[in-house]
C-alpha cells in the first residue's frame, strides 16, 4: 500500500471516528437534554402542584377571614337594631303619663305587694307613684328612685327589695327580650 492510500486509509478512518464519536455525542446531548426536559416538566408540575394547593390554602383562609367579618358585622348590626329596640322601649315608657302610666304601674306594685306583704315601703321614681302608693295605703318613701318611671318595693326590715322601675325590669329580662326581638327581627328564611 502506498504512502498516499495509508495517508488516505487513515483519514477515513479518522473521519468516520470522527463521524462516530459527534453522532455519540449528539445522541448523549439529546439524552440529557430530553431527560432535563423530563425533569424540568416533572419539577415545574411540582412547582405547579404546589403553588395551586398554597393558592387554595390562601384562598380558603381569605373566604374564611372575609366571612367571619360578614358574620361580625352582621352580628354588629344586629346587636345596634336590638339597642335601638330597647331605646325605643325606654322612650315609651319615658312617655306614658296619667292613668296610662298608673295602668302600667299598678299591677307592678300589686304584684310586689304579694310576694313582699303589705308592711312594705314604696320608692317613688313619679309624683304618680306616691298617689298610687297612698290610694293603695302603702307606705312612701321621701326618698325618689332615679329611674324613668316605676317604683322599688322594699320590706320595712328591708331584706326584701323588688326593683320594679322600667330600668329595673328591662334590665331583668334582658336576655329574654333580645332573644325574642332577635326572633322577631331577625327570623332565618
Amino acid at each position: 500500500m502506498s504512502l498516499d492510500k495509508l495517508v488516505a486509509q487513515i483519514e477515513e478512518d479518522a473521519n468516520r471516528e470522527i463521524d462516530r464519536i459527534i453522532g455519540e455525542a449528539k445522541a448523549e446531548v439529546e439524552k440529557k437534554i430530553k431527560e432535563a426536559e423530563k425533569e424540568a416538566k416533572k419539577e415545574g408540575s411540582l412547582l405547579l402542584q404546589r403553588a395551586e394547593r398554597e393558592f387554595e390554602n390562601l384562598r380558603r383562609s381569605e373566604l374564611s377571614r372575609v366571612q367571619h367579618e360578614v358574620r361580625m358585622d352582621v352580628l354588629k348590626k344586629k346587636e345596634e337594631i336590638i339597642n335601638e329596640c330597647f331605646s325605643k322601649a325606654m322612650e315609651r315608657f319615658r312617655k306614658l303619663s296619667g292613668k296610662e302610666y298608673v295602668g302600667f304601674v299598678k299591677p307592678l306594685v300589686e304584684k310586689s305587694i304579694k310576694e313582699v306583704g303589705k308592711n312594705c315601703v314604696i320608692l317613688p321614681s313619679r309624683e304618680e307613684d306616691k298617689r298610687l302608693a297612698k290610694e293603695l295605703g302603702l307606705s312612701v318613701s321621701d326618698e325618689m328612685v332615679k329611674a324613668t318611671g316605676g317604683v322599688v318595693v322594699k320590706s320595712k326590715d328591708g331584706r326584701v327589695t323588688i326593683d320594679n322601675t322600667f330600668e329595673g325590669m328591662l334590665k331583668r329580662m334582658e336576655s329574654e327580650i333580645r332573644e325574642r326581638v332577635g326572633g322577631l327581627l331577625f327570623m332565618e328564611m
